[in-house]
C-alpha cells in the first residue's frame, strides 16, 4: 500500500512522520523549496520574526514529538509575563482576568456582568442548530461579556467574528462541557490536564525549528514537486507533478490532501467536483503581520504581558499586538522591544489590504498613541501579508467537513487545519490519528 501526501505544512509533515514510524510507504509532495507552511520563521536585520504562530502550546503529542526529534535543548519557555493578557477598553489597556473566577475581584467588568456570569451554572443546556459563538456565550453568560472578552479572544485566535463562527466547530470543547456537566464553569472546575493550559513555548531559533526537524527525519519528502492533477484509474490514484525527474507520474492507493482549502479545491475539480465547490466556499480572511522595533526607553508602557487585543467596538486599525520581546528572549537586542501587530481578519479585512508603506505607518501611529511611544518612527519595521490566513469555522465549512468524511471511503483523506482545528497541536493530533487509521487499512500479509 502506498500513500501520497500533498502539502508539507505541519499537517503533512506530521502525517508523513507518523506513517513512517508505522512502516507505511508514502511520498510527501511539496510545491515549494521550503516546508512548514504557515510555520515560518524569518531572520532579518538581526531580528527573529514569526510570520505565522508566535508561540506553541504543549499537548501530549507535541511533547512526545519534541522529545523524539531531540529538540529539548532548543525549547524556549515563555516568560512569566505570558500569563497576563490585556484588552483595550475606552482607549487604554486593562489587564484581563486570568480565569472566570478572578472576574469577581477584578474591576474589568461591571457587577451586573459578574452576577450574570455566576448564574451560568444554572442555565440549562440547549442543542441549537448552527449556534454561533456569540449566541452561545450570550445564552450562557449574558451579553456583557461579548464585546470585551469573547470578541477580542475570537479575533486573536481565529482572526474571526463570533457572530459567524459556529460554537460546535470553532470551540467544540465548550459544547462538550455544557453537555457533560450542564455548565461551562462546572466543566472548567473538573477539567484536568497534567500539562497545564499555560505551557507556552517556542524554540531558540524560532518555531520554524519544528517543521525543519520533522522534514530532516523523512525519507520520502519531495520538495519542488507541484502536483498538477489527480486522476483515478482502476482503483488507483494517479498523481501528476510539474517537476522534471522522479515521481512525475505515480500511482497510489490513497491520497491525503494537506493543503489549504482553496489549493485543495484546485486539485479536486476533475475527480471530486462537489468537494471542490464546497472547499471554495471556505473563507480565509486576509491578515497582515507588522513587526515594529523601538528603543525600550522610548516606550512608556511597561509591556508586562503576553500582548493586547482590541475589541471591535474600540474601532482601532489593528486587531492587537503580541509583545514578542516580553515573552521570548533573543528576538531583538536587549535594549529594544519588538511588537508583532495583527491587522485584518474577518472583522478588519480591508485594513489588512492597505498599501504596505501606509500599513506600517498607520500601525506605528496607533502604537505610538496606545503605548506612549516617543520615537518618530521605529528602528526597524517589516510587514508580511497572508492573503489567505486562518480558515473560518462558520456555516460554509459544514459541507466540506461532511464530504471529507464520505471521501474517506474512496481512499481520499484530509489532514489540514480547516478540518483538524486551527492550532498546531490540533493539526499534529489529527495527523497522528489519521496515520493510525490509514495503517489499519493496510492489507495483512500472511506467511506461507
Amino acid at each position: 500500500m502506498r500513500v501520497a501526501i500533498i502539502g508539507a505544512g505541519i499537517s503533512g509533515l506530521a502525517l508523513a512522520y507518523y506513517l513512517q514510524k508505522l512502516g507505511v510507504a508514502y511520498d510527501l509532495f511539496e510545491a515549494s523549496s521550503q516546508v512548514g507552511g504557515a510555520l515560518r520563521t524569518l531572520k532579518i536585520g538581526g531580528y527573529l520574526l514569526e510570520l505565522g504562530p508566535n508561540s506553541l502550546q504543549y499537548s501530549r503529542e507535541l511533547q512526545d514529538l519534541v522529545r523524539e526529534l531531540k529538540l529539548e535543548k532548543e525549547v524556549m519557555a515563555a516568560a512569566p509575563a505570558k500569563d497576563h493578557q490585556y484588552i483595550l477598553r475606552d482607549g487604554s489597556y486593562h489587564k484581563l482576568p486570568t480565569s472566570p473566577f478572578s472576574l469577581l475581584s477584578n474591576n474589568f467588568f461591571s457587577w451586573k456582568t459578574k452576577y450574570r456570569l455566576l448564574q451560568e451554572k444554572d442555565v440549562p443546556p440547549a442543542d441549537i442548530d448552527y449556534e454561533t459563538v456569540a449566541q452561545f456565550f450570550e445564552r450562557r453568560f449574558g451579553k456583557g461579556i461579548l464585546e470585551y472578552a469573547v470578541n477580542p479572544f475570537i479575533t486573536g485566535i481565529f482572526a474571526g467574528d463570533p457572530e459567524k463562527l459556529l460554537i460546535n466547530k470553532a470551540m467544540p470543547h465548550l459544547k462538550a462541557m455544557e453537555a457533560e456537566y450542564g455548565s461551562v464553569l462546572k466543566g472548567l472546575v473538573h477539567q484536568k490536564d497534567g500539562l497545564g493550559a499555560n505551557d507556552v513555548f517556542s524554540f531558540v531559533e524560532g518555531i520554524g525549528t519544528l517543521p525543519n526537524a520533522i522534514a530532516g527525519k523523512l525519507v520520502s519528502l519531495h520538495t519542488e514537486h507541484r502536483v498538477e492533477i489527480i486522476t483515478r484509474s482502476q482503483g488507483k490514484y494517479v498523481i501528476s507533478c510539474a517537476s522534471s525527474g522522479d515521481h512525475d507520474t505515480e500511482e497510489y492507493d490513497m491520497v491525503v490532501l494537506a493543503l489549504p482549502a482553496h489549493q485543495a479545491a484546485d486539485l479536486m475539480h476533475f475527480t471530486f467536483p462537489g468537494m471542490a465547490a464546497a472547499l471554495q466556499n471556505i473563507n480565509y480572511p486576509p491578515l497582515a503581520m507588522v513587526y515594529s522595533v523601538y528603543n525600550r526607553h522610548e516606550v512608556g508602557h511597561p509591556l508586562n504581558g503576553f500582548g493586547a487585543l482590541h475589541p471591535k467596538v474600540e474601532n482601532t486599525f489593528a486587531a492587537g499586538s503580541f509583545w514578542t520581546s516580553s515573552v521570548f528572549d533573543g528576538r531583538c537586542r536587549p535594549h529594544e522591544v519588538l511588537l508583532t501587530t495583527f491587522v485584518g481578519g474577518t472583522q478588519y479585512a480591508q485594513n489588512a489590504l492597505t498599501e504596505r508603506s501606509q500599513l506600517m505607518r498607520r500601525v506605528h501611529n496607533e502604537l505610538s498613541h496606545l503605548y506612549d511611544i516617543k520615537a518618530e518612527k521605529p528602528i526597524f519595521q517589516y510587514a508580511h501579508l497572508w492573503e489567505h490566513s486562518i480558515p473560518q469555522y462558520d456555516l460554509y465549512i459544514e459541507d466540506a467537513h461532511n464530504m471529507a468524511k464520505e471521501l474517506e471511503q474512496d481512499g481520499m483523506f484530509i489532514s489540514a487545519n480547516w478540518q483538524a482545528g486551527v492550532s498546531v497541536t490540533a493539526c499534529i493530533r489529527h495527523a497522528k490519528e489519521l496515520a493510525y487509521k490509514i495503517n489499519l487499512k493496510r492489507p495483512l500479509v500472511l506467511n506461507s
